[in-house]
């Protein structure tokens, strides 16, 4: 595993400063000994954005006072931060990082984090199996000392790999037959037929394949990822926790200080396996939704135009017949683009969905992080996923035989190694979400999820969101589908041709 600071943000001053230093200097030693002196750190930022509510002097005096005397801006940012608990001062510093390395299934726990931004290594695109069978996954730290148990472990990874190579190659022959029997202006490249291809080998990849990804974060959501980290009880989370509070802490030592978590914390993250398993509960479902939905959304929009009393304008509204209710909808949505947001008027309407669904399906849906997204362990009693394409090429049969493997291994693990036995599950292997997002936000998924070009998984997942929010909120999802059918949509919607 590598973590490397890619970069932070720094006060520009310092940066023209230097660079009118230079262009009047011609000694090297002096540019030297200036660059030497230069103390690259965001906390200058942030101490001076927090002084702007309690000060008279202008944003930019404040930002060179702080750049005149760092330690002086580290220890205000210590006191307004921490002492008077102005935690938003710390979002003001932002970081990149490298994250390479790491299994699939630890990036489960950094991605939970809500207030960053995430590119990940795509399975869809890249094969995870580039330099032989037995470097590309991470073997977890807890039985590297156990023979037993690591050569179990390996075997079962080497079996997985190898699968996938065959499914790739079996996968890459029926996709190009398949391609080359349709319209030509329609057929799909090399690179396309590849790309799905990988898309359905990688369903018998383990959770431990290794990846990589970019994080940009800032120091506020770094304290909080450390501290949520530093609960999970596998030990590479924590080498993953360690390495980037080593990573940040000399660059903004008055910004990340409390990251061990409370009893309360570690009492929050763990997990209980013991209630009985319940198979009729499974199945995707919407569980809730708001009522009315559609009345509520017309009288906030109606709201924002009139600023009459709510309550009054959905009893307007009620008394609407459909086609006003209609009318109103298509009005406020003209001129609407497959690139444009819903208002977020629309954010009042939400639903709620359990859904039972692969790892290989979480990994796209983990994205979504606006929506509230809550999981579950995994668990074999969930089931898995299974590729048509696998099916069709006739591989069902030794694709089942890999996860009884799978899974007979995971149950051995689940009793001596429990904190690790997800990694070696697959992406074809299920957990169970609580899914919550309101009608801006689904028009988002929808866009994405729903196209044509969305991974076929979830795609479909997405589809059946979609559908069943329409039959309790048809007018306000009148435009929501993804974004290739959206020009005929819209089209449809104002006839126009």
């Amino acid at each position: 595993m590598q973590v490397k600071l890619a970069g932070f943000n720094i006060d520009f001053d310092q940066i023209k400063d230097f660079s009118d230093f230079v262009e009047t200097s011609h000694n090297l030693e002096e540019i030297k000994d200036k660059f030497k002196k230069i103390q690259f750190t965001p906390e200058t930022i942030s101490a001076a954005y927090a002084r702007i509510s309690r000060s008279q002097k202008s944003v930019d005096e404040l930002r060179k006072l702080s750049l005149e005397d760092v330690e002086e801006a580290r220890k205000s940012n210590q006191s307004i931060v921490f002492d008077m608990g102005h935690s938003s001062i710390a979002e003001h510093a932002v970081f990149n990082f490298d994250i390479i390395g790491i299994s699939r299934y630890l990036t489960e726990f950094v991605q939970r984090t809500r207030l960053a931004s995430f590119t990940e290594k795509s399975q869809r695109y890249v094969s995870p199996i580039y330099s032989g069978i037995k470097s590309d996954y991470v073997l977890p730290a807890e039985i590297k000392n156990n023979l037993e148990f690591r050569n179990e472990f390996i075997k079962i990874i080497e079996i997985q790999n190898q699968a996938y190579l065959e499914f790739f190659e079996n996968l890459k022959d029926y996709y190009f037959k398949q391609n080359a029997n349709i319209n030509s202006s329609n057929r799909l490249n090399k690179k396309e037929l590849e790309g799905k291809s990988k898309e359905d080998s990688r369903y018998v990849l383990s959770l431990a394949t290794q990846t990589q990804m970019g994080m940009t974060i800032n120091a506020r959501s770094i304290e909080r990822l450390l501290k949520r980290l530093y609960t999970v009880p596998f030990k590479e989370v924590g080498e993953l926790a360690d390495k980037i509070y080593y990573e940040v802490k000399s660059v903004t030592p008055s910004l990340i200080r409390y990251i061990k978590p409370s009893e309360y914390d570690k009492e929050r993250y763990k997990t209980d396996s013991h209630f009985e398993p319940n198979s009729d509960g499974y199945k995707n479902k919407l569980l809730n939704y708001t009522d009315n939905c559609d009345e509520k959304v017309l009288a906030t929009l109606l709201f924002r135009k009139t600023g009459n009393s709510w309550e009054d304008l959905l009893n307007r509204i009620k008394q609407m017949s459909l086609q006003e209710r209609k009318s109103l909808i298509i009005e406020s949505l003209k001129n609407i683009s497959s690139y444009d947001s819903l208002p977020r008027e629309f954010e009042l309407a939400e639903f709620i969905f359990q859904l039972n669904i692969s790892a290989s399906c979480f990994a796209q849906l983990k994205r979504h992080r606006m929506s509230t997204i809550i999981t579950s362990d995994y668990k074999i009693d969930y089931g898995y996923t299974i590729p048509g394409s696998i099916i069709e090429i006739g591989k069902q049969e030794e694709f089942t035989q890999i996860i009884g493997k799978t899974e007979k291994f995971y149950t051995k693990l689940t009793k001596t190694y429990p904190e690790i036995k997800n990694y070696i599950l697959t992406n074809a292997h299920h957990k169970l979400i609580i899914f919550k997002l309101n009608l801006r936000e689904l028009c988002n998924f929808a866009r994405l999820r729903e196209d044509s070009h969305a991974q076929w998984e979830i795609r479909e997942l997405a589809h059946e969101i979609v559908s069943e929010c329409k039959k309790v909120a048809p007018l306000t999802t009148i435009l929501i589908c993804g974004k290739d059918e959206f020009e005929k949509l819209y089209r449809n919607v104002y006839k126009k041709e």
